[in-house]
């Protein structure tokens, strides 16, 4: 008997050791520790040795004094090197935030802190959940699935963490089998039959992960459709109810589709969501892709772009004004080559998987038609909000004029828009925006002179309000940015040469998070020097700020004309959510930039016609243009390492992590919860329609349990009278002692008589008060566990 439990116990020992190293090996991998494989297999070693240790002589006093002893030690060695804890616990909580894999942010210290956390921590939940069949089961089969899924989201998982799942995969399923079959064994024949068989498990897990692979990965098509089926179906459920529930909402940022963990402040991991945000069918496509703004931001806080509560003292939108002074500099070139321009185009926008009070709209828009009453107020930067939230199914049209921003006179007009301040009569200015603009709405009375005034007061406004920017900005951005303008002679030069210098930048969306204090923008320029949308967007505002020029963040989504359904209607995925700018010329109006290197393809593509059966040509084909420097800074790139292309690095899991295990600890405590209900309802039940004699032997096992708590163990030697005998009278309750109790159940059992109704109810009350007293001893939490691991084994 006690040979059978020490094979079971080292067995949990032994396959323990297996699944922590695995684990520990996957997630050094994933979090890019460094660790090397025989210092994990160390670490395991040791965490499991104690908590074997601890576990199997809990009731020794020695234990106590023992771990008393390694704890004052540790304290006397730290407070003799004068260590701080909190400081240094501060130090890696900042360190897991910004560390991401990069080599130059890698502290080993801190790796193997993190690597022995997560071992030991593993260590605990895998040795004590192996007493648990059931969750041994279901982990094996769960394992399975989650090595299935990896392989079809082709997530990299190191071969000793494979093969070990593989083994405990197999070693579960032979006892599994074995008790099908063999329904007359135990728990200890079975554990033995383990090790015998663990030989055959080892070999195949080995061969698995060994054997020669092919170069392309198993497709899973059927398995990855299903799951996509699946993770679009209940995602448009979730926004669906949550639209149902919450019809408030917020305004739109980047932060709804993954973009930043928190809406507060710029920058960290992306968790880019797989869904369809919008649905949009257009007659009249660009070859460039389409931009729509959804939120606008004019104040930079240093670590955030805020919107500053201000009131507008024009009468007219935001866009009308924009609209009138970009109709106004047209019409000043009339007589002029305008051919290839500017076009006319449209917009049908449906709300799919999105719930937002933003209403989304491309730049230099000029009419938006809703298909049902709706009013929307415009925010003072000139965004569109409703009171309460739109989500599935709202649907409205929207026209606008999109430039052609690779037009030599067009951007001639950008560079002497600011010094041209001739007049314009109505009549001139309705022609051109007949001829034009195909526009034929404009009053022919138009106060030419009021319009200017208006013009003018939002002229002052916009270079009070856009260019403003925070005191604690680091004086290097500044001077960063005046290096870069060198002998630019014009506002839309200065923010092509920052746009070129953004550009040759690395772009990735695996970056840690800006640490505390320092200024976002400053940190991203002079020490990441790489990031996404959000950065570079971030870089290009402050930077264009820096030399006075006004600019504005937008924050939006970008139509990509690849991405089609059956009916014809462009999605638009929430990964299409981006940030760009969009600056402010005199004369002309807001211009949009994008310093992202990843979508400057993607703005700045040449105009062509296309039949209109004919795909979106790809980003950077013939139509891309490479952004040009000037001399004048061209040597800030390439001076050092400092601009080197960006290698993809892995994300950041350390802190996801801790919440993960959390959630899954919270799961287990549930689900064990249910067990133990159901195993306990199950129990009374059988109670409740046994036989007296039946009632009898389930009090005597649990009885038997309860002593082996207390430290009374059975040898293969005793007998149940002897056994009695060596207790004595130490185990004594109301006048019944457990002698008395082994004698009726020893009369029952071989006597093969009825007990009477007198002795069961002595041996329930013994057995009753023999339960409070162990529940007095032990605590109600301790006493709840024992009663759990009793009806368990028991059943």
């Amino acid at each position: 008997m006690n040979t059978g439990k020490q094979i079971i116990r080292k067995l949990a020992v032994a396959e323990s050791f297996l699944l922590t190293l695995a684990m520990g090996a996957y997630f050094e991998n994933r979090f890019v520790l460094r660790i090397h494989i025989v210092v994990l297999m160390c670490l395991t070693v040791i965490f499991l040795g104690m908590i074997y240790f601890i576990d199997q002589y809990k009731k020794n006093l020695l234990t106590l004094f023992v771990l008393t002893g390694i704890l004052f030690a540790f304290i006397i060695i730290t407070l003799a090197l004068k260590v701080n804890f909190i400081k240094e616990i501060g130090k890696l909580y900042q360190w897991c935030l910004i560390y991401n894999g990069d080599e130059k942010l890698y502290e080993r210290r801190y790796g193997v802190i993190v690597m022995a956390g997560i071992l030991l921590l593993c260590g605990v939940v895998t040795y004590f959940l192996y007493h648990l069949k059931m969750v041994k089961n279901m982990a094996a089969a769960v394992l399975v699935v989650l090595l299935i899924i990896s392989a079809v989201y082709k997530v990299n998982i190191p071969k000793i963490t494979v093969g070990v799942i593989i083994f405990y995969s197999l070693s579960t399923l032979a006892v599994y089998c074995g008790k099908l079959y063999y329904k007359s064994s135990n728990t200890v024949n079975n554990s033995i039959a383990t090790v015998y068989l663990a030989p055959a498990c080892i070999i195949i897990a080995l061969l698995s992960i060994w054997l020669p692979s092919g170069n392309e990965p198993i497709k899973w098509n059927g398995f990855k459709y299903f799951i996509e089926k699946a993770q679009e179906q209940g995602a448009r459920l979730i926004t669906q109810l949550e639209f149902l529930f919450d019809r408030n909402g917020n305004e739109f940022s980047v932060s709804f589709s993954g973009y930043s963990e928190e809406l507060t402040e710029l920058g960290g991991e992306v968790n880019v969501k797989n869904e369809t945000a919008l649905k949009v069918k257009t007659q009249n496509k660009s070859t460039a892709a389409g931009y729509l703004i959804g939120s606008i931001s004019d104040t930079y806080t240093g670590r955030s772009w805020e919107r500053s509560r201000r009131s507008r003292e024009l009468e007219k939108e935001d866009y009308s004004y924009d609209f009138y002074e970009l109709l106004i500099a047209f019409a000043r070139e009339e007589g002029g080559d305008l051919t290839n321009f500017i076009k006319s185009r449209s917009y049908d926008i449906e709300y799919y998987d999105i719930s937002t009070r933003s209403l989304f709209y491309p730049l230099k828009t000029y009419n938006i038609k809703f298909y049902r009453d709706l009013k929307f107020n415009e925010t003072p930067q000139g965004a569109f909000l409703s009171d309460k939230a739109k989500g599935i199914g709202f649907k409205y049209n929207v026209k606008y004029y999109e430039l052609n921003l690779n037009n030599k006179l067009l951007q001639k007009m950008l560079r002497e828009r600011a010094e041209d301040s001739r007049s314009v009569s109505p009549e001139v200015l309705n022609r051109t925006a007949v001829k034009l603009f195909h526009y034929d709405m404009l009053p022919t009375d138009i106060d030419m002179e009021g319009l200017k005034q208006d013009l003018d007061r939002r002229s002052a406004e916009i270079k009070t309000w856009y260019t403003a920017l925070p005191d604690s900005l680091p004086e290097r951005v500044r001077i960063l940015a005046a290096q870069l303008t060198k002998g630019c002679e014009n506002d839309y030069d200065k923010l092509k040469a920052i746009e070129a210098y953004l550009n040759q930048l690395s772009y990735t969306t695996s970056i840690g998070k800006t640490p505390g204090g320092e200024d976002f923008v400053d940190y991203f320029l002079f020490h990441q020097k790489k990031g996404y949308c959000t950065y570079f967007a971030s870089a290009f505002g402050v930077l264009g700020r820096c030399v006075g020029i006004p600019t504005r963040y937008i924050e939006g989504f970008m139509v990509d004309y690849k991405n089609i359904d059956s009916s014809g209607a462009y999605n638009v995925d929430s990964s299409s959510a981006h940030s760009w700018v969009e600056a402010y010329i005199e004369g002309i109006g807001w211009i949009p930039f994008e310093p992202t290197p990843a979508f400057y393809g993607a703005r700045y593509t040449q105009w062509k016609e296309e039949p209109k059966t004919s795909g979106y040509s790809n980003f950077g084909e013939s139509g891309f243009i490479q952004p040009s420097m000037p001399p004048a800074y061209q040597e800030l790139i390439n001076s050092g390492e400092n601009f080197q292309l960006y290698q993809p690095q892995r994300k950041n899991y350390v802190l996801p992590f801790i919440g993960v295990v959390t959630s899954i600890l919270i799961l287990f405590i549930g689900i064990t919860f249910i067990y133990y209900n159901i195993l306990n309802v199950k129990y009374r039940k059988k109670f409740e329609n046994a036989s007296d004699n039946g009632k009898l032997f389930f009090i005597m096992a649990e009885i038997l349990h309860y002593l082996e708590k207390e430290g009374f163990r059975m040898t293969d030697e005793d007998t149940l009278l002897t056994f009695a005998g060596r207790i004595g009278s130490k185990i004594k309750f109301s006048q019944t002692d457990f002698l008395k109790v082994a004698v009726i159940f020893m009369g029952v059992r071989y006597g093969e008589y009825e007990v009477k109704t007198q002795e069961l109810k002595d041996v329930m009350e013994f057995s009753k008060d023999f339960r409070y007293y162990q529940e007095q001893r032990l605590g109600k939490r301790k006493m709840l566990l024992e009663r759990f691991l009793f009806l368990h084994f028991y059943q």
